[in-house]
């Protein structure tokens, strides 16, 4: 998971906000989200989940979930 994190803060740091929760010290926020496997990315715009990876996951495939909701 911390590489997963670590890209997309890399690569997205000044489109995104990125936070890395810690599933087993945050219960009520990890099934609030429905993260049922780590490490899963989860995108939320306006307050809503509009995306979400679960599972490991390449940076080609981050990169087409971030896309289409990135403002140009």
């Amino acid at each position: 998971m911390e590489s997963l994190v670590a890209w997309v803060k890399v690569t997205q740091k000044k489109r995104l906000r990125v936070i890395d929760i810690d599933v087993d010290r945050n219960p009520t926020l990890t099934r609030e989200l429905d993260v049922t496997e780590t490490p899963s990315l989860v995108l939320i715009k306006e307050g809503r989940v509009v995306a979400r990876l679960d599972g490991r996951a390449t940076g080609r495939q981050i990169d087409d979930l971030i896309r289409p909701h990135l403002a140009a």
